[in-house]
């Protein structure tokens, strides 16, 4: 016979309320912001990087950046898994050549814009 009628008795009773779906966008958002936190503190440390330095080859020589500087790069985090510290090097320095110097008066806003 007809289990599922223990359950449902018409299709109303598949409709979800409208508590339950606020409920649910609610905590997907807090969840969202949850994840997201420990980029946006690393946002701040790259931003607080680029305004010390002087030019853009000086954030070569700013500690704890390097992962920001290569996602401004272009590189994934899948991407990084194969290649040497030298090829990460080597798209930080096309990153620095190629986009922030030749932007020299805006570089910080075009950089922190960009990543």
């Amino acid at each position: 016979m007809n289990t599922y009628r223990n359950h449902l008795q018409s299709s109303d009773d598949l409709v979800t309320t409208y508590e339950a779906t606020r409920a649910g966008f609610v905590a997907l958002a807090l969840e969202k912001n949850r994840l997201a936190t420990p980029y946006v503190a690393e946002a701040r440390a790259l931003q607080e990087a680029a305004i010390q330095a002087v030019s853009p080859a000086d954030l070569l020589n700013i500690q704890g950046i390097e992962m920001g500087l290569l996602t401004g790069a272009g590189l994934s985090n899948k991407s990084l898994a194969y290649l040497m510290p030298e090829d990460k090097i080597d798209a930080i320095n096309g990153l620095i050549k190629n986009f922030l110097e030749p932007h020299a008066i805006s570089w910080r806003n075009w950089f922190l814009g960009f990543c």
